[in-house]
């Protein structure tokens, strides 16, 4: 049974890391990087930043 994984980098490069990694391990079948803004408490008030989620296909016994 194939499940998705959300996982979240703070840079393409980095996203793309471990992405490759996961692929190259045949730890995940196909991977989609997005550009987001997350939106969060900090400290009292609300902070934005630019994040990239990684979307990762595996098999449940992979995860």
């Amino acid at each position: 049974m194939y499940i998705f994984a959300y996982i979240t980098a703070s840079s393409i490069d980095e996203a793309k890391k471990i992405g490759r990694e996961l692929l190259e391990k045949k730890i995940a079948a196909c991977i989609n990087i997005f550009p987001i803004t997350s939106m969060y408490w900090w400290e009292g008030k609300i902070e934005e930043s630019p994040e990239f989620v990684m979307i990762v296909k595996t098999k449940t016994e992979k995860f």
